[in-house]
Parts: structure tokens; sequence; C-alpha cells
């Protein structure tokens, strides 16, 4: 058996060559190795790319050897060259065809391997996988093999044709690399190299049309080469001496190669600023700004609250880090994430990249909750290493490269720390995770190995302890650790445990309400996407029937069904498929999941909430208002967070009654499930009425003001003091007082409206109220807006925006210092 075998190999050695052997071996050993590593155990697009970038090398020695062998097979040319005639032509494009039919062939059992693993791993989507293995190794050994046999035709001596054809990929992915160094983009497209889709964050990924463009693009090139190298075997480069039928099909097929090279930003595989320009082509000019922004996409008022919001920031993370980088800083501002994701490569993911000093974000609303954390990374560019401005070093007595990218999104969470998002501080939410079990260990996190942990705890952790770092030991400290890439030892004297001790000590001491602790179950619940199932393919399926849910229920409900299938125990899929069936009109298929998911121990508290409300919402379709509001009661008693109190609530409200629930239960329950965004105009309008009915509660003034801030902040003020002021009144029944969730946020408005009118004092005084009356956050909030009202008061005198001009290029250089 034995000697049958290796009297195959040496028969199959004979006749193509011991290269293409030894390349299928290694592309089936790397296979296994990737099918037991998570995210890379399916046939998917991080199997296809690992694999990819091996076959490139395959592909490239491969071609050269298939060359090398052609000529040493008895009876060549004299010299070992083809002959210059039409037979010389056809002998090297068999060799060329050899070439790449050998480099497939490498890529049949690390599919094989791949597709078997599937017995042992649930993969989702074969067609996709299939896909991309189609646009990553095959398209890559289609280059890679004719480039290879190229460079053997460059280079007639073995030794050096073959390391010029190993040269050429790594030369080629090293350019690649210096464009997404150089350019906006964090994708990512080479011939050799694949496709790099950008953050890992944005999960969804299926096969693009850039991709597939792409690689069309590359088989122009390939084939351009291929036509130039036969045409001028023999008889030089000089095109005058080709035969008449190859100059003839060089010349659209140069063409076609120059095209699709120029317009690689319109086809979405090379994206330069040019391109963003195109798209984003107003733009706003501050002190220390300049923002790109597409025309038509905000006011004056807007443009206005952008620079003064950039502007404010800048002035706190200059007095937070002590630094300063130089100027302007760019930010990239896209009208929403579909467009950003197209041209940039990350959708929901904002980034920034210091070394260029720019950011990439987009429909932020004033104020934003992300803008100061992304500055802050430009600003770390400023003590960050010399290249890239982040936390890398070279260690070791034999150098290399440590980057502790947990200080690197750390020092970013810590600079924002101070206006927190939601209920709970950045400190009481690692408090809350370790509570739960949840932390990763903090040596993972402030290390290189952060970005293989679940986003939402890795960032609260490493943001909390930047955060504690800075508050106890200063900003210059914190700078050098940065600079050091986490060499505590050496900048604090003091080893990594000792400080994660002190922390931890810290961290008990934070008050934790119950309503925290249980967000914090559900916020840091899901795992990494290493550690789940299909999680590409899933969230892609996600990502669509959001999409289709309006216009096709049933195809929502589809994609829905076969998710939870792939996937049973994520009841954020349960909960999606129950409102896609709600929403495809099937009431008792969505009451039935929703039914399945309340008897599941281990749903956590505010996914119970949510599927409470939503059984409201469908009672409250279906006219059965007794149950819907039972149902909602039960959520008002679930929910975990103040602006979930505050929803429910209103929502009890607008239940109440016949004519509550015509005007306000039918704006927030909503009478048509398959509304997935509600008329601003009719909401109105229903706010109104309810205020109209109901005059003596403050509820309808709060929603009405609400609703009128970001439009007509004058206009917001009178409903808001109505709302939420102490003063007595003259009616005859006084007016109830808001719950006290509603209150703060009633002043916060005022404090904001206020702010944007230039009514300085009126937005301190509802300050002063919302820090003596609030949670931690909330306090922390006040502060962050006060400190923001005290800059705003030293630079403008009126309302914001006033007298500036509206789309254009505006300049705001001249704001009163």
């Amino acid at each position: 058996m034995l000697d049958r075998a290796q009297r195959a190999v040496n028969a199959a050695r004979s006749r193509i060559g011991a290269r293409p052997l030894v390349w299928a071996g290694v592309l089936a050993v790397l296979a296994v190795i990737l099918d037991f590593v998570p995210l890379y155990d399916v046939l998917g697009y991080d199997f296809a790319f690992a694999i990819g970038l091996c076959a490139a090398l395959a592909g490239v020695d491969i071609g050269h050897g298939a060359l090398v062998r052609a000529r040493q097979t008895p009876g060549p040319p004299e010299g070992g060259h083809p002959r210059p005639s039409s037979s010389g032509g056809r002998a090297l494009a068999r060799i060329f065809g050899q070439a790449c039919l050998l480099a497939a062939g490498t890529l049949i059992l690390p599919l094989g391997l791949s597709l078997a693993n599937a017995a042992r791993v649930r993969n989702c989507s074969v067609a996709a996988g299939l896909g991309f293995f189609l646009l990553l190794p095959v398209g890559t050994v289609l280059c890679a093999a004719p480039a290879g046999v190229l460079a053997g035709l460059l280079a007639p001596r073995p030794r050096r044709g073959r390391a010029l054809a190993f040269a050429i990929p790594l030369v080629s992915i090293l350019w690649t690399l210096l464009r997404l160094y150089r350019d906006p983009p964090v994708f990512a497209f080479d011939p050799f190299g694949g496709f790099f889709p950008g953050p890992i964050y944005d999960e969804a990924l299926r096969p693009p049309l850039s991709l597939l463009l792409f690689r069309v693009a590359n088989l122009i090139w390939v084939g351009t080469a291929i036509l130039v190298a036969i045409a001028a075997t023999g008889r030089g480069l000089d095109p005058r001496r080709w035969c008449r039928g190859l100059r003839a099909g060089a010349i659209p097929l140069c063409a076609a190669s120059v095209t699709f090279y120029v317009l690689g930003g319109a086809f979405g595989f090379h994206v330069r600023r040019v391109d963003l320009e195109h798209t984003l082509d107003r733009t706003l000019q501050t002190p220390h700004f300049l923002v790109h922004y597409a025309a038509g996409t905000k006011t004056s008022a807007e443009l206005a609250l952008t620079g003064e919001d950039l502007e404010f920031r800048y002035q706190q993370l200059r007095e937070t880090l002590g630094v300063e980088p130089a100027v302007p800083i760019t930010l990239w501002d896209f009208p929403n994430a579909e467009v950003k994701k197209a041209l940039v490569g990350a959708g929901h993911t904002l980034y920034a990249k210091p070394w260029t000093r720019e950011m990439f974000m987009q429909g932020e609303r004033f104020p934003s909750t992300r803008l100061r954390h992304e500055m802050a990374h430009v600003f770390a560019g400023a003590f960050g290493d010399p290249f890239f401005g982040v936390s890398l070093a070279w260690r070791g007595p034999l150098p290399h490269p440590v980057l502790a990218m947990g200080l690197v999104e750390g020092i970013a969470e810590a600079a924002d720390a101070g206006d927190p998002e939601g209920d709970a501080t950045i400190h009481q939410e690692a408090a809350a995770m370790i509570a739960a079990g949840l932390a990763p260990p903090l040596p993972a996190v402030v290390g290189a190995g952060f970005s293989t942990l679940a986003g939402a705890r890795a960032y609260t952790i490493a943001g909390s302890f930047s955060a504690f770092l800075l508050a106890t030991r200063g900003a210059e400290k914190l700078r050098a650790l940065y600079r050091s890439a986490g060499n505590f030892t050496d900048v604090y004297r003091t080893p990594l445990a000792d400080l994660e001790g002190e922390w931890r000590q810290f961290l008990a001491k934070q008050p934790l309400t119950t309503h925290q602790r249980a967000q914090a179950s559900e916020e840091f619940r899901r795992p990494a996407i290493f550690k789940r199932v299909c999680a590409r393919e899933l969230a892609a399926r996600i990502a669509e029937a959001r999409a289709v849910l309006r216009s096709d229920p049933a195809r929502a409900v589809s994609l829905l069904q076969s998710t939870c299938r792939d996937d049973p125990g994520e009841p954020l899929y349960r909960l999606a498929l129950a409102q896609a069936e709600a929403a495809a009109g099937d009431l008792a298929g969505a009451r039935g999941v929703l039914t399945r998911l309340e008897l599941d121990a281990e749903l956590t508290v505010p996914l119970r909430a949510a599927a409470e409300n939503l059984a409201a919402e469908i009672d409250f379709v279906a006219r059965d208002y007794g149950n819907a509001e039972t149902h909602q009661r039960r959520a008002a008693e679930l929910v975990a967070t103040e602006a979930e109190r505050r929803l429910a609530f209103a929502k009890l409200k607008g239940l109440a009654s016949p004519g509550a629930r015509a005007t306000l239960g039918r704006a927030l329950l909503g009478d048509d499930l398959n509304a997935t965004d509600a008329d601003p105009v009719l909401t109105f309008y229903l706010f109104l009425e309810y205020t109209r009915l109901f005059p003596s509660d403050r509820l309808g003034p709060y929603l009405v003001g609400r609703q009128l801030l970001g439009r007509d902040p004058a206009r917001a003020l009178p409903q808001l003091q109505r709302a939420c002021t102490d003063e007595e009144v003259s009616e005859p029944a006084p007016p109830e007082a808001l719950p006290s969730e509603l209150a703060r946020e009633c002043r916060r408005m005022i404090a904001d409206a206020a702010y944007r009118v230039g009514d300085f004092p009126r937005a301190r005084a509802a300050l002063a109220r919302l820090a003596a009356d609030a949670t931690e956050a909330d306090r922390l909030r006040a502060l962050d807006m006060r400190a923001r009202v005290d800059w705003a008061a030293a630079h403008r005198a009126g309302q914001v925006g006033a007298g500036a001009g509206r789309g254009g290029n505006d300049n705001l250089g001249a704001m009163r210092p």
C-alpha cells in the first residue's frame, strides 16, 4: 500500500514537479490548523483570507516552477528560451495555463477539509463561504501563478527568478499596507493579499460587489500582462514587431486595465480623499478643524453646533491630556452609516487615524456622545509612536514590536469618562461587569489581545482602568505609559498586579443599583465574535432582515427563522423574529415566540422587558387594550435604564383612556407594526392633540418640547418650562409633577435649549438643579454641560449660528475668543 502511494507520488512529481505537491501539503496542514481555530473553523471569509495569503506564495512559486520545468524539458530551443515564432507563443500560453491549473489544484484539499469540518462545526452558509473561497484564494492563485511565470521570464536564472517571484506578492502587499496607512479607508484590496474588510466590530460580512469587481480588474490586468508576454516572446518589447492579432488584442486590454485602475474609487476598491470629497462636497473650517460634510445634510444652526462641539472638546482634551496635536484636524462627517461603510469600510464603527489626524464619523446629533473619544485618539497621536501615533514600542534584546491596544482604546475612553452615555459611569459599569463574572482578565485587556475580546467588555474595563490611572497618577504618567506600550513597572514603579488591586478596591466602593446590575447582565452578556456561531453570516442576515422588514416582512421572517435555527440559544434573534412576524401580520406566531421566550430561565431582565414591550405593542394594534396595559406595566417594572423607564411611563399614560389611546398611544405604541419609522409630522400632531385633551398633564408639553428641541429651541423652552418648572401655577388643579426620571431629562433639555438660544443664565440654573438631584452619571453630564455653557458664553452672544451661512463652505475661524 505504501509502495503504491510512493509510486503515485513519484509519478506526480515526475510529471508536475515537487513544488505543487509540497504547497498542496502546506496548504492542507494550514487548513487542518484553521479548522480548530474559532471563527476560522468554518468555510467563510476568515478561513478563505488565511488560505489566500499562503496561496499567494504557493502560486508564484508554482508559476515560476512551471516555467523552469518547461525550460528543462528535453528539446528546448537554444538558450532555453521559446523560439521567436508563433509556436513559442503557444508554448508560453500553455505554461501560463498549466501554472494556473496546478496552483488552483493545491486549493482542493483545503476546500475539502473545510467542507468536511462542517460535520463538526456548524456552517450557516456554504454558499457565502464558497463565494469567499472563489474570490479570495482562487482569485489569488489566478494572479499569483502568472506572476511567477512572468518573474521567470524577467529573470531567467532560476534562483533570481524564484526570488523575484516571491518578491512580487510581498511588495504588492506592502504597497497595499502603505495605501491603507496613507488613504482614508480601513479596508484594503490586493491581488495577492485578497480583501481586508475593516473593523472586526462590523460583523456582518458577505462577498461584496466591490470584491467581485476587483477580481474582474485583476483578471484584466493579468490577461494584459500575459498577452504582452506572449506577444513579446522572441520579438522584443517593440509593439511594431508583434503579430497583428496579438497587438490588436493588447490595445483594448491595456485600455481596460487603465480604466479599472483610474476608476478604483468609483468601483469601491481604491477610495482616495478625492473620492470622499466628491460625496462630502462641503467644508466647515474652525480654528482647529476642517470638516467635510455632504451638501443639504446640515442647517446653519447644526453647522454652528458642530463647530462649537469640536472646539469645546478640543479645549477639554488639551486640559485633560496636557498636550495638543498639530492642526488642522480633519473630520469626515458622513450622512449615514451606509454611505460611510461603502466609502471607507466602517459602518456603525467610528474610527480615527492619529497619524493623519483624521476622524471618520456619521450622523452625530448634538451634543455628540462619541466625538471626544475619537478626538482623543488624535490627541494621543502626539505622544504615541512616531509612525502610527498609537501605543506601540520596540522591546527586547532582539527588538520586537509590542502593541498595547487596550491602552489605545483605554485612554480614549478615559478622556471621555466625564460624559457617560447611560445611567452608569464607566467605573460603575466595570464594577457591575466584575460582579457578574463577565470581566476579562486585565492583562489581556491592556495588551495586544484586546481585539480578541468582546468589544463592550474590553472597552469598559480598559476605559475604567485608564481613567483610574489618570485620576490617581496624572496625565504625564499616563502619557509615558502609553508611549511605552504598557511598561507599568518602569513608568509607575509598580507592577500591573498591584495597580489592578488598587483599582479593584476603588471599584468595590462604587454604588450599584439593581437596575445597573440588570443592565450590565445584558450589555456585557454576548461573547466576542470568535466565540459565536457563524458570527459574520448571522449578523449579515440580521442586517438584511432589518433592511427589508418594511418592504418585505415575509422575507425578514424567513431570514430570522433560519437565524434562530442556526443559533437557537441567542434570545436577541428570537425577539427579532417575533417583531418580524408581528410586522408580517402573524400576531399569533409573534405571541407564540414571545411565550416561548418568556419560559427561558436564562433570559436577562432587560430582554424580558423588551419582550413585554413588544407584547404590549401587538395587543395595542389588536385593540386588546387590557392586555396591552398588563404587558406594559410588567415592562415598566423590568426596564433597566432611565430612558426605558421614561418611555414606559409615557406608554402607560397613552393606555389610560380612550382619548389617550387615540393620541399618545398611537404615537408611542403605533397602529402599524410594519412601520419601522414613525412619521414625525403625525407624531408631533398626536402629541399636540394629547396636550390639548389633557392640559393639566405635564407629559404633553414635555413631549412637545422634546420634539421641538432640535428644530426650534426658542419654541421648545416654554413647553419644557411648563413641563418641569417647580413654580406655583394658577390653574384650578395643579398639575402632577413628572416622575424623577422625566424631571431630570426635562431639566437637561432646558439646559440644552437655553444653550442653543444663548440664554446661559437659564442653562446654568437648570444644570444646578439637575446636579443637585441626580445620579452620579447625571451629575457628571451636568458638570460637563456646565463647562460647555461657560465655554460658549465666552465665545458667543445670542443664539448659536445666528448670522451663519446655510450650506456651502463656511469659516467659523472668526468666533470671538
